[in-house]
């Protein structure tokens, strides 16, 4: 199985679990607050069919998250943090839904509150470990976008030198080596044009003005001559 296998079990198992737990919390408070018995009994079976789900969800969760890291247990920085919260909640609500499920018709109303107090702290962990989780989503992103700008960044540079020296060898003798423009030639640094204008003059010339170079430059010149004229402007700004 492949890490996106596992990346989206681990995705799909840990949002239900927050919720059922919460769920299950809320099922027995309610619960507890009612007169009727039949009506307290159907709740408190909720509550416990809510929390067995959950910590059944949470299995799947935690094995996922183990198969990610390659077995880590606390890892580092907002991983650590994100662990921090797991393990507890995680241990803390196994062992509650394990204690009731022993002790059933024994569970009296003393142990129905500590349950109550221990699987209120396992929810509020839960939350916390979800909270993290998104922070390492967002920042693994944020990661993620910073290289592709600076990717898109180096690229944009390769291509403008590119151009730079096209331009040198082509249009520098009336635009200038710099392209600030000259007597024969403006200066394309404060031109604004469409790229399909600049393309259009470059390869078709002006009847008058400037010579066409359709028959000397491609179609991958032309647009490296583009991406240097633009980086004129920027660096104008």
């Amino acid at each position: 199985m492949d890490a996106m296998f596992w990346q989206r079990l681990h995705g799909g198992s840990t949002h239900f679990p927050i919720v059922l737990l919460l769920a299950s919390v809320a099922f027995d408070f309610i619960a507890c607050r009612l007169r009727d018995m039949s009506l307290r009994r159907g709740l408190h079976a909720a509550g416990l069919g809510s929390a067995i789900v959950g910590v059944l969800g949470g299995c799947g969760a935690v094995v996922s998250g183990l198969v990610m890291t390659g077995g880590h247990v606390l890892g580092s920085g907002q991983e650590k943090m994100h662990h921090l919260f797991v393990w507890p909640a995680f241990s803390l609500s196994v062992a509650l839904v394990a204690w009731r499920l022993s002790r059933r018709e024994k569970f009296s109303p003393r142990c129905l509150r500590i349950y109550l107090a221990g699987m209120s702290t396992a929810s509020a962990l839960a939350m916390g470990a979800g909270y993290w989780g998104g922070e390492m989503l967002l920042g693994a992103e944020t990661k993620t976008d910073s290289v592709s700008a600076l990717t898109f960044t180096v690229n944009e540079k390769a291509l403008a030198a590119r151009g730079h020296d096209l331009f040198l060898m082509n249009c520098a003798h009336c635009h200038g080596e710099d392209a600030h423009g000259t007597d024969e030639g403006p200066n394309l640094a404060t031109r604004q044009r469409s790229d399909a204008r600049i393309a259009s003059v470059i390869k078709n010339g002006i009847k008058g003005e400037m010579p066409r170079f359709n028959q000397k430059l491609h179609d991958e010149d032309v647009q490296v001559l583009i991406h240097f004229i633009r980086s004129l402007s920027r660096g104008a700004s």
